[in-house]
């Protein structure tokens, strides 16, 4: 499938040599606009480094800030910004002198690539009970002042293009916003009381951010900095929802749906996700940027496997975008989840009783069968995950080998439809069980569950073992088959 940038892309090349060609590195380039992008695709990969020799060659955008990383046992021995277009094929010659490492970068881009370097890092872990917003405020305004000074002494140096500077201008525009807008949505889970306490003091500070660092801003979409701060905010709204509905059920109903109590909440219930997405989209966006806020809405709902309402939203981005060039990306997928909802519940997905109460019931259901249990929840991202690519694998594997699969979903009692949804969106051949608090809380106390999602494997004599790994890789998936085929001889 199309990603955001092949679709529309050419390459690129990175190459260069080490003078010490003896010493074992890793050398990684991370690509933040990765993780903006439909399929999402790996933000790091390594480049192969033969006798200090290396050279990779990347389908690139218009334009593109990553990373380039050198590790040595693990330790950093430098990090370098790299900017590259369309064409770009720079060389970095990378040398020790009097014990201190140099770079210098020479053909096409290389002035848009001599050493430099941005500090954007903050760790919140500096402001563990902090329940004002301004030491970090006032420790981001200081970074970002120090980033500008450093940026325009490049600029004035090297006179790199009008790309490299327009996209560094945006980096260093976002950033700050992105790391105080996470950090504060953080807070009101850190320190809840005072942080509502003082919510007028943290919204005025993201104001005040928003007059630099507008919210609607298409000239600045072709950077990851931007695209990742308004994916936080599309992410963190959605979460405010609960929140507006908890604090005052029929005030939310009337602002967000505005239709009578009853029927705004079974739609809410219904659809807790991409509605409410979109719902934000058309309220907070416009032209380009809400162009691309409903592919962000599509990559979520993708990804996720949550994909209620999804036919019924993409049309009303059609009728809104009918010349849109992100079609090319999402016309395929979609009309695939559509193909996928109409398939029905099989013979082969099983639900057993809602009677089960205790995990002594459910090894007792399954005495004289080896399975593989996994205890999962439609809420669960990285359940969904592992459940999408890899769940059909392992099934292949041990086909007609006698396995059984057994899904207990948990805290799911609310969200019927959903767990039905994503057992024949996934294609969950199996037993299925829809736990219930108590199940969840007599299950998690015997297998000593303290995360999802969790595999156990259920042994032909009741007894049962933890799964020591996984599906989340290639390597634990390896781990666990082998745990397995031990399990069933």
């Amino acid at each position: 499938m199309l990603s955001w940038l092949s679709a529309f892309s050419q390459n690129a090349t990175i190459s260069g040599r080490f003078d010490q060609p003896d010493v074992k590195r890793k050398l990684c380039l991370s690509r933040p606009i990765h993780g903006t992008q439909f399929p999402e695709v790996k933000e790091t990969d390594t480049i192969p480094v033969d006798k200090g020799i290396f050279t990779t060659t990347l389908i690139v955008g218009q334009s593109e800030i990553m990373y380039l990383t050198s590790y040595i046992n693990d330790s950093i021995e430098f990090k370098q910004p790299i900017f590259l277009k369309t064409g770009y094929a720079i060389k970095i010659d990378c040398k020790t002198k009097n014990g201190m490492f140099q770079l210098a970068v020479t053909g096409k881009g290389a002035q848009d690539n001599q050493p430099w370097g941005l500090n954007d890092n903050i760790n919140f872990n500096d402001y563990p009970k902090d329940t004002l917003p301004d030491r970090i405020v006032a420790d981001l305004q200081r970074q970002s002042n120090k980033n500008l000074d450093s940026f325009h002494r490049y600029v004035n140096t090297y006179k790199p293009s009008a790309d490299f500077v327009k996209n560094w201008n945006v980096k260093i525009q976002y950033t700050p916003i992105r790391i105080y807008y996470i950090y504060s949505k953080q807070r009101k889970y850190d320190v809840r009381k005072a942080y509502y306490r003082n919510i007028k003091k943290w919204d005025d500070a993201f104001d005040q951010m928003l007059i630099n660092a507008p919210l609607m801003n298409e000239a600045a979409l072709t950077s990851s900095a931007y695209r990742l701060f308004l994916k936080m905010f599309l992410i963190f709204n959605k979460a405010q929802f609960w929140e507006e509905k908890e604090a005052d059920s029929a005030r939310f109903i009337k602002n967000w749906y505005g239709d009578v109590r009853d029927t705004g909440t079974r739609s809410f219930l219904k659809d807790d996700l991409n509605i409410p997405n979109q719902k934000i989209i058309e309220r907070t966006f416009t032209g380009k940027v809400k162009e691309y806020m409903y592919c962000q809405l599509f990559k979520m709902a993708l990804e996720s496997g949550i994909v209620t309402n999804i036919g019924s939203i993409y049309a009303d981005f059609y009728k809104q975008y009918p010349y849109s060039t992100y079609k090319i990306i999402y016309d395929k997928p979609i009309a695939e989840v559509l193909e996928s909802l109409k398939h029905p519940i099989n013979d082969k997905m099983i639900f057993e009783s809602g009677n089960i109460k205790t995990w002594t019931e459910v090894l007792t259901l399954f005495r004289g069968k080896t399975v593989l249990l996994d205890m999962w929840g439609t809420w669960c991202g990285p359940c969904r995950e592992e459940i999408k690519n890899n769940g059909k694998a392992i099934k292949n594997y041990f086909k007609d080998k006698g396995l059984d699969y057994l899904y207990i979903a948990n805290q799911d009692e609310a969200n019927v439809n959903a767990w039905k949804s994503l057992i024949t969106y996934f294609n969950m051949e199996g037993h299925h069980i829809l736990a219930t608090k108590d199940l969840t809380k007599d299950i998690g106390d015997n297998i000593k569950l303290s995360f999802y999602p969790t595999y156990v494997i259920i042994h032909r004599d009741g007894t049962f073992e933890s799964a020591i790994a996984g599906m989340s890789s290639e390597t634990e998936m390896k781990i666990l088959i082998a745990q397995i085929e031990n399990a069933l001889r």
